[in-house]
């Protein structure tokens, strides 16, 4: 009998992107492709992967055909799909676990560790896609492009909006950076490219690497107090979830931004929209949020000093190209006797 591996796509990586997998097929595997929720709508989706990184993969459903496809399996490779401890009770020979994302939040990473099952990411696979999306979203709030456009659209033409008293050029602005992994650094570039100021705060990250990119290493302290813009870039852990607190939000500048395009789970949300609804901060660029999508009441759709996208930053064709390329080379090079890379747990 051919060895298995079972691919779990879904709305996002869908079974044409996930067939890229087929390739295997080659080192002796049985490939098979299974959905991970059978006609699930956009808006269901979208609340899936909510669900599954608020509460885990144990409490997230998975479609009951899942059960039965792993039954024989070796590897598991998914994208959003939940891989919890039931569906590893039911792949006994399961070794390998494979997601296309970057974080592990759909995995149940302790349970996978306690049989000994491996666990690979892409890491990198959104990097581009959200450090492009990053510069442009603050260069979107601080320039009033999104703003702009809605006026024209309802007939109106204004020229001076409120933040026309610290609404300059990019050259003029310090960036402060929370987190200088690949997303950060990516940024760090293109904002250099602006000719900005960059501080980053990363307690991982050496001195001597921040300054390598031209950046000026600071504490957490002076990036938020000092910058005109502060913006995350850190995995939602235990340790960083709510970090980012009604504190830290009180010592930014009355003309400072706000941007997260990371996990929602990073800020206190309440907090921040109190500082946006008190003019207590310039504005937010907000791209992930504790509620997606957010209702139509949703405090934040009432502000005018915040710029909203629907969770886009990492969305790209590049990024779902990426994440199967990352994963299926890693695979190949494990099969080839090479050890396995990009291993989290």
């Amino acid at each position: 009998m051919a060895k298995k591996v079972v691919c779990i796509y879904d709305r996002g990586i869908d079974k044409a992107a996930m067939s890229g997998f087929c390739e295997l097929e080659e080192y002796g595997y049985e490939v098979e492709l299974i959905e991970k929720t059978v006609g699930e709508t956009p808006l269901e989706y979208q609340n899936s992967m909510l669900e599954v990184e608020v509460n885990g993969p144990d409490k997230t459903p998975i479609n009951p055909e899942a059960y039965r496809a792993v039954a024989d399996a070796e590897i598991i490779i998914t994208h959003f799909a939940p891989v919890g401890k039931k569906l590893m009770d039911s792949a006994p020979n399961l070794k390998i676990i494979g997601t296309l994302r970057t974080g592990a939040e759909n995995i149940n990473l302790g349970e996978a560790a306690k049989r000994n099952i491996k666990v690979i990411n892409a890491p990198g696979r959104a990097a581009a896609a959200v450090a492009d999306f990053t510069v442009a979203a603050m260069l979107c709030e601080m320039r009033n492009i999104a703003r702009t456009d809605a006026d024209i659209k309802r007939g109106l033409w204004t020229k001076k909006f409120d933040n026309m008293s610290y609404s300059d050029n990019m050259c003029n602005m310090k960036v402060g950076l929370i987190g200088f992994g690949d997303i950060g650094k990516r940024i760090a570039k293109r904002l250099k490219a602006f000719g900005s100021a960059i501080m980053v705060y990363d307690p991982y990250c050496e001195k001597k690497d921040i300054e390598a990119l031209g950046c000026i290493a600071g504490s957490m302290e002076e990036v938020v107090s000092e910058c005109d813009f502060v913006s995350l870039h850190m995995r939602l852990t235990p340790e960083t979830k709510g970090m980012f607190s009604r504190e830290w939000i009180s010592k930014m500048k009355p003309t400072a931004i706000f941007v997260n395009t990371a996990r929602a789970g990073l800020v206190d949300e309440k907090a921040l929209i109190e500082a946006l609804q008190e003019k207590k901060i310039g504005g937010a660029v907000l791209d992930v949020f504790q509620e997606e999508p957010l209702s139509a009441d949703h405090l934040l759709r009432k502000l005018d000093n915040v710029t909203l996208s629907a969770h886009l930053a990492g969305t790209s064709i590049g990024t779902f190209t990426a994440s199967v390329a990352i994963v299926a080379d890693s695979l190949k090079d494990y099969f080839k006797g090479q050890p396995l890379r990009n291993t989290i747990a």
